[in-house]
């Protein structure tokens, strides 16, 4: 909760040291690489599943010799995309633009972060070992706040600071305090076994994540220009911030879920059960949706005069924590690791928020149909998948 309330105390004190033009432009370098992040190959999916799986029953050696393989290839794959945009800040710098120069060698290190940074997370599964996650993920909350101060001063280059450094942290702690210490040697016949598990995952999550987020940008940078997208910057800081207590229930109960399911081939109780938490963590978050959204109207031309145009698009962000506190039972489809009824839901809502941008444009404006399409996307992935739960719970579970 510390992370969630620095991390947004961080935004906005960028928002006030920069105008959405700087923001946008920033935030161009960083579209590449959320639709490449499907490279890791749903190694991370097939960790975030398998481990838990064989950890209740007692297979530690098959959990390394699985998270060898997947750590190898996510290595060698960081060191693709790094030389990928090496070359593009090589080539910036031949044609002698400096902004370009900085903005893609900083995803270098940005890239570092999210594959291999991102393989060693996925390894972080037990109780014991979200202790120690939360606690690098607050360190390198802490550096992202104090490097707030350089933007101030630096603008662009100050926000390449910021993205660059408490990534490179992260990694280091996560592979200092790594929880599985086996050499990384690829095996292909492992590797094999964690992508059949995975790749399927990869697709649908990936799809409802960064594949969905870059969506988002690019629409607004097709209809709103790079000023927009500085603008959706924020709000999306917004949304990241209060969806972070649903996010992190969320990282409690997965595994818990999918360990029942592996010792009992069953998982109705912790269905059950995390129904529970997602109605009370629902009227919680809708309580403090209310509450932020009207001061929101106070605190943005105080305090982000610059991003005031911005604000029903801040409103509507809010939003995105309630659905993402009631989607806590969504943890039974990803236990089952059946792809296509973890996927469905997923896939209708993508081409849901696609068709309701579409349709809402000549009543909202194109920018707002951007954001309250996506938020009616994301409603209609939980309505399918709370179908698909009650029909996957009655013909399996029960």
């Amino acid at each position: 909760m510390l992370s969630a309330i620095l991390g947004a105390i961080g935004g906005i004190l960028v928002a006030r040291f920069i105008g959405p033009e700087v923001n946008g432009q920033f935030r161009l370098f960083t579209i590449p690489l959320m639709y490449l992040t499907f490279l890791h190959l749903g190694t991370f999916d097939g960790l975030y599943r398998q481990i838990p799986f064989f950890i209740g029953r007692d297979k530690q050696e098959h959990v390394e010799k699985i998270a060898s393989a997947a750590g190898s290839w996510n290595l060698f794959i960081t060191s693709v995309v790094a030389s990928g945009f090496l070359i593009c800040s090589l080539w910036a710098l031949w044609h002698g633009n400096i902004v370009d120069v900085v903005g893609w060698f900083t995803q270098i290190f940005v890239c570092i972060g999210v594959f291999y940074g991102g393989y060693l997370g996925a390894t972080y599964r037990t109780l014991n070992n979200f202790v120690v996650l939360a606690h690098i993920q607050l360190i390198q909350t802490v550096i992202g706040f104090c490097l707030v101060f350089p933007v101030a001063f630096w603008g662009f280059y100050g926000l390449c600071l910021r993205a660059a450094i408490p990534g490179v942290v992260g990694v280091w702690l996560f592979h200092k305090a790594r929880p599985l210490r086996m050499p990384l040697r690829f095996d292909f016949t492992y590797f094999i076994e964690i992508i059949k598990i995975g790749i399927p995952l990869c697709f649908w999550g990936t799809l409802n994540t960064s594949i969905w987020t870059a969506v988002e940008y690019s629409l607004m940078l097709q209809l709103g220009g790079v000023r927009w997208v500085g603008f959706f910057a924020i709000a999306a800081i917004i949304r990241e911030s209060i969806s972070v207590l649903p996010q992190a229930v969320h990282q409690v109960i997965m595994p818990r879920v999918v360990e029942i399911y592996s010792r009992e081939k069953s998982a109705h109780y912790a269905t059950l059960r995390s129904f529970q938490v997602a109605g009370i963590l629902s009227i919680f978050m809708l309580v403090i949706i209310i509450i932020v959204s009207f001061l929101l109207n106070y605190f943005v031309p105080v305090f982000i005069p610059k991003y005031v145009e911005g604000l029903p698009l801040m409103k509507v962000c809010l939003w995105f924590s309630l659905v993402q506190a009631s989607s806590l039972p969504v943890s039974t489809l990803y236990a089952s690791g059946n792809s296509w009824i973890y996927g469905r839901c997923i896939l209708c809502g993508f081409i849901t928020f696609l068709l309701a941008t579409w349709l809402l444009i000549p009543f909202l404006g194109s920018i707002l149909a951007i954001i309250v399409g996506s938020l009616i996307g994301r409603i209609a992935r939980i309505i399918i998948a709370y179908y698909d739960i009650w029909k996957f719970t009655k013909n399996c579970f029960v």
